[in-house]
């Protein structure tokens, strides 16, 4: 959701533009910032954590040259964020895409993961 278009929302619900931001900020399925086609989400809660869920996301983050301030590919195809927890601690690591989940992820799987969504991109 683009901060341009607060002050109109704000106008059209009769509220201040700091409310609309509250929200936007708040919840997670608002963002400020534009998401890719594949939204990768990372679970780093505890049992995640303990089976090696971050090196995953290092894995991710490089295939992609992302960073922890860079979250989405430049032609918005991909967007990896962490979470605290995916609610699948049995089948950690977990991480899911556009929210299927991919359960007991290595970085190898990651990858080839990446190069099904490419081609998957490219089919489309």
């Amino acid at each position: 959701m683009p901060e341009e278009i607060f002050p109109h929302i704000a106008k059209r619900l009769g509220v201040s533009e700091a409310s609309i931001y509250s929200v936007a900020t708040f919840y997670e399925n608002f963002s400020l910032e534009p998401k890719g086609k594949y939204v990768i989400k990372v679970c780093d809660g505890t049992a995640c954590h303990v089976r090696r869920s971050i090196p995953i996301l290092e894995r991710l983050r490089s295939d992609l040259k992302l960073s922890e301030g860079k979250k989405t590919t430049d032609d918005l195809k991909f967007t990896v964020e962490t979470v605290s927890c995916l609610g699948a601690c049995g089948l950690a690591p977990v991480l899911t895409v556009n929210d299927k989940v991919y359960p007991v992820m290595t970085p190898d799987k990651a990858s080839e993961l990446l190069k099904q969504l490419e081609e998957e991109s490219l089919n489309a």
